[in-house]
């Protein structure tokens, strides 16, 4: 399903996948591969303050790590 989770600076995000902690944000990235080039995609979207509070029902903090919702 998809990931919430708050970076250290109150940013929420929203991933479709579970995020890592990279030492700065929680991010996933994606691996694409078009017309011979390939690159990674960052996957994960900036949702508005409180948007985490209203779709899990719960403020969460950085130090709470990436939750799942369903």
């Amino acid at each position: 399903m998809a990931w919430l989770a708050v970076n250290k600076n109150g940013t929420e995000m929203v991933f479709p996948e579970k995020p890592v902690y990279d030492g700065w944000d929680w991010e996933h990235v994606e691996f694409m591969e078009f017309e011979c080039e390939q690159f990674y995609v960052p996957t994960g979207i900036e949702l508005p303050k409180g948007s985490i509070q209203k779709l899990a029902g719960r403020i969460i903090t950085f130090s709470d790590g990436p939750i799942e919702i369903k």
